[in-house]
């Protein structure tokens, strides 16, 4: 994870008067969307109105966001703004304890996907996805909001049961990054309040807090003037503006308004700092140079956005830098970023950032410092600034064409993030118009001057965090910085203009057969040299278009004698670039195009995919295929991985979630090589040859399918695909067999499983797995499917609810189509260690009594939701490529599948889940595994 020491930060810094009542726009020129209605009632509650008919006509977003986090608290009220955010589902004036969730699903929302919330330092905000747009849906949100605002019951036997899913979830976040993050903010700015008031808390407050203190904070915070009820979705405006009006209307600050608290000051007059904070957990060590200064309480206006457009631009160009030096031979950088970022106009923090390993973090701290010392002391070339500006603004112009296709989500979060920013909200078509006359106007010297006013700043601190340890660490870090100083750097070298080498493939392939499944709207397509293509045409992303590629047979074909050579390719193929370009020269050519590139090895097949518009389509089709016929096989490549395995191992050896992708999710395959990690001297041992002759001959010759899904017309996507894939040389006419190779068994005879890792983060977990059956019996998949849906509900009611044991106890069912008979149902929780042997027999229990019977209201709980959800992912080009067109001439089977996808899940009964209930999750067919850490320290490493 990248660490900067304001990267979380959402706080002011300095006293200040809120500010909540007013809309950004009435201090402001920029205009806000027209299509948006703004609303205040007398008693000052605003409101955000904004129609929107995507993905799925008759839904809406709607959040209230409260103007209240944990800044807001008093000593002894540490991790209360979150805890009371958890208090609004445990009882209100409209809604009894326990019933809320319940409630919602029985309306079609399922918990946490369409029912949630978040509390940070300065807001705290609640979500809900409604299935419906009529009066009765509105009526039940806002009786919901309107209890969050001021109708929490706080009662105090609720109040104590959820302390245990409170400290469950701080134990859920605790890690070396959290860790190292709260460490930053205590070094950088010491006189604030900011690292005693993270929004989760800490143990003493959360054991001890009262409902009186409770009362005391949400009385004086949650007032109307700090809450805007947002809505986007397909609604009718004068209907959601009057019931707005009706249930808010007479809401009154109980407490009067308070100003927001002294949040203390950003200190000055420090000089040049340093710190080390040691964590030998950490996959690496991060270094940051940073210099913080209280930010411009400036309104939003078109000016302001063009001074951090034009400081934007400099990180970018910087960050150009940065990308190619990670890959230099010899490089002491794993990773390098600039940033810059204020919030709530109270702190700006400039900085850059590399990643190293422990050994090497001298030289890294010497060239991050050196290099922002050059791009300071002598600018930008006009080449590295043609670039950015034109990646810079074909992101706005993506957003501008696409504007039509947003998500209501999308829209509603974005929303509440300018809120909490104090920004106007303004149409995408205004931001491209004011963007590109922008842009018109500024030179790469005004991205310098920008870069060099910053950096006058002489309170410079520099941050270690890591696992290292220096002896007299600070003196160290500074000696070793003004070291650095004195050496001398150079103006960059003027980079040469460079054009994309692969546009001709040969003769534009023929199509031999061409076919239109006209239920499903899909043109296939077989061309003469055996490739085949899928189409879809589709409007849920104005202006987009998907595209994958699968050739081969992935990790049915990987070689047996290679163990760890699925991770390394995966890493390694994409860093190699082309023959005839890097990755960044790459970058530098297709600035100006949406084209991006990823690659990926699925179960059966090789990946290569990407995200462009139908303009920019054919250089898409160009970059990905001329990974076909020529890959780069670069050496800087595979010197990139190698240089991240000390950071690779340390998070499989030592972080909970290391282990589970390493030895969990090869134990349930019974040690299957293709699963997990091999030992650190063996994947040490992978190399670039090996990687070639492996991949060259599915590259080169293996069957292949081409699926394009979006904006874009079937003939025009296939007269492209002619010209680039269709020109390519015959290959495989079929997908091989791969008997042996889809041969997956799970441990036969075990039911108990305990893995130890050494860690100071006590964060446990108990797991089980009940085995099943493959894809191949659709029928049956879906409906243990909705019966995963149910395990998860008691799940949540028992461990969590009632016994308040876990934050996130979660169940679903997993199965594919390539391994034969291969499949399970999965339950997980996370735990403090001593829980984990508690819980393993309830994951039993709990299976094994959905045996007995599901009531019909649990059963109409888990399905309503779920086929909500399915009707919104057929709006969802994702679904279509993914689920349906890849690979779907191989496998016809696909496209039955989404035929019949509404109407079977539809269809099920109660009687067929308690069927499989019986057939798969009796107790003595679970496998439970036990993640406990070993608390011993890791070694200590420095120079």
């Amino acid at each position: 994870m990248r660490f900067c020491l304001f990267a979380a930060l959402c706080v002011s810094l300095l006293p200040i008067t809120s500010r909540a009542e007013v809309w950004p726009q009435e201090v402001s020129d920029l205009k806000p969307d027209s299509k948006a209605v703004f609303g205040r009632l007398e008693n000052g509650l605003r409101y955000i109105i904004y129609p929107n008919k995507f993905p799925v006509a008759g839904r809406a977003s709607v959040r209230l966001y409260m103007d209240a986090g944990s800044l807001m608290e008093e000593d002894d009220q540490q991790g209360m703004a979150h805890f009371l955010e958890h208090m609004a589902f445990n009882g209100s004036k409209r809604f009894a304890a326990g019933t809320m969730v319940e409630r919602f699903q029985r309306l079609g929302m399922g918990f946490g996907a369409d029912t949630n919330a978040h509390t940070s330092f300065k807001e705290t905000v609640y979500k809900l996805e409604l299935p419906r747009v009529d009066e009765k849906m509105f009526t039940e949100a806002f009786d919901l909001f309107r209890d969050d605002l001021d109708g929490m019951l706080l009662g105090q036997e609720e109040i104590d049961k959820e302390r245990g899913v409170i400290l469950s979830e701080k134990l859920a976040r605790d890690s070396v990054d959290t860790r190292t993050m709260e460490a930053g903010y205590k070094f950088s700015l010491p006189e604030s309040l900011i690292p005693f008031r993270m929004p989760i808390g800490v143990e003493e407050t959360l054991n001890k807090m009262a409902r009186p203190r409770f009362a005391d904070f949400y009385e004086k915070w949650y007032t109307p003037k700090r809450a805007v009820v947002v809505v986007v979705g397909d609604v009718d405006i004068p209907l959601v503006e009057g019931l707005i009006k009706k249930n808010f209307s007479d809401a009154k600050a109980r407490r009067g308004e308070s100003e927001d608290p002294s949040f203390g000051k950003v200190t000055k007059g420090r000089g040049l700092q340093a710190m080390l904070h040691t964590e030998m957990e950490a996959a690496a060590t991060e270094i940051s140079i940073e210099v913080p200064r209280e930010a411009s309480r400036a309104n939003d206006s078109a000016g302001k956005r063009r001074e951090k457009m034009i400081r934007t631009l400099a990180d970018n160009m910087l960050n150009q830098r940065l990308s190619e030096l990670a890959k230099a031979e010899n490089s002491p950088i794993l990773e390098g970023q600039a940033y810059n970022f204020d919030m709530f106009k109270f702190v700006e923090s400039n900085g850059i950032y590399a990643k190293s390993k422990p050994e090497q973090w001298q030289a890294a701290l010497s060239l991050a410092e050196q290099e922002l010392r050059r791009a300071v002391q002598h600018g930008f070339t006009e080449a590295e600034f043609a670039e950015a500006t034109s990646s810079f603004l074909k992101g706005v112009r993506l957003r501008a064409e696409q504007k039509d296709t947003r998500k209501n989500s999308d829209l509603a979060d974005g929303f509440v993030r300018q809120l909490g920013s104090e920004q106007v909200i303004t149409d995408p078509d205004a931001d491209l118009k004011r963007v590109t006359a922008d842009l018109a106007g500024i030179k790469a010297e005004d991205c310098h001057k920008s870069l060099q006013e910053v950096w006058k700043n002489p309170d410079v601190q520099v941050f270690i965090g890591g696992n290292l340890k220096l002896e007299n660490a600070p003196e160290t870090i500074l000696a070793a910085f003004r070291e650095s100083q004195k050496q001398e750097v150079k103006a960059p070298e003027q980079a040469k203009a460079l054009e994309f080498a692969y546009t001709n493939f040969g003769e534009a392939g023929k199509i031999a057969s061409r076919k239109e499944v006209k239920d499903l709207e899909i043109t296939q397509a077989v061309f003469g040299n055996e490739v085949r293509a899928n189409v879809k045409k589709t409007d849920f992303e104005k202006n987009g278009v998907r595209i994958m590629v699968t050739f081969g047979g992935g990790k049915l074909e990987v070689p047996k004698d290679k163990p760890g050579m699925i991770p390394f390719a995966q890493s390694v193929f994409p860093l190699a670039g082309l023959e005839k370009h890097s990755v960044d020269d790459l970058r530098r050519i297709f600035a100006s195009k949406t084209v991006s590139t990823e690659f990926a090895i699925n179960d059966d097949s090789f990946v290569l995919s990407g995200r462009t518009t139908p303009q920019d389509f054919e250089a898409q089709c160009q970059r990905l295929a001329a990974n076909l016929v020529a890959p780069g096989w670069r050496d800087e490549a595979e010197r990139q991985f190698k240089k991240n395995l000390d950071a690779l191992y340390t998070a499989i050896d030592h972080t909970d979630e290391g282990v589970m992708q390493d030895k969990v999710e090869a134990f349930i395959r019974s040690g299957d090589a293709r699963f997990g990690y091999p030992d650190r001297k063996v994947m040490d041992e992978r190399s670039l040859a090996e990687l070639k002759a492996w991949l060259t001959p599915a590259l080169q010759n293996g069957y292949m399918e081409v699926s394009v899904v979006g904006d874009i017309d079937p003939d025009k996507a296939l007269e492209v695909i002619s010209k680039t894939f269709g020109a390519l040389p015959k290959r495989q006419d079929k997908k091989p067999e791969f008997a042996d190779a889809r041969k997956i068994a799970f441990p036969k005879d075990v039911h108990n499983k305990d893995f130890s890792f050494v860690s100071e983060i006590t964060r446990s977990w108990a797991l089980a797995y009940w085995p099943t059956a493959d894809m191949m019996d659709i029928k049956r998949t879906r409906r243990l499917i909705l019966l995963g849906q149910i395990l998860d509900d008691r799940l949540r009611l028992k461990i969590r609810e009632e016994l308040g044991e876990t934050y996130s106890p979660m169940a679903h069912h997993l199965a594919n189509d390539t391994f034969t008979d291969y499949g399970y149902m999965f339950a997980a929780a996370t735990l403090k260690p001593d829980q984990v042997e508690k819980v393993k027999p309830m994951f039993k229990e709990i299976g094994a009594n959905i045996e007995k019977g599901i009531t019909a209201d649990e059963f109409e709980r888990a399905r309503e939701p779920m086929l909500q959800q399915l009707i919104q992912t057929r709006r969802d080009n994702r679904y279509w490529l993914a689920r349906t067109l890849m690979n779907c001439q191989a496998q016809p089977y696909r496209l039955d599948w989404s035929r019949s996808l509404m109407d079977d899940f539809s269809s099920i009964k109660k009687e067929d889940l308690e069927a499989l209930a019986k057939q798969y999750l009796g107790e003595g067919q679970v496998l439970t595994v036990g993640l406990v850490p070993a608390t011993k320290q890791i070694e200590a490493r420095s120079e």
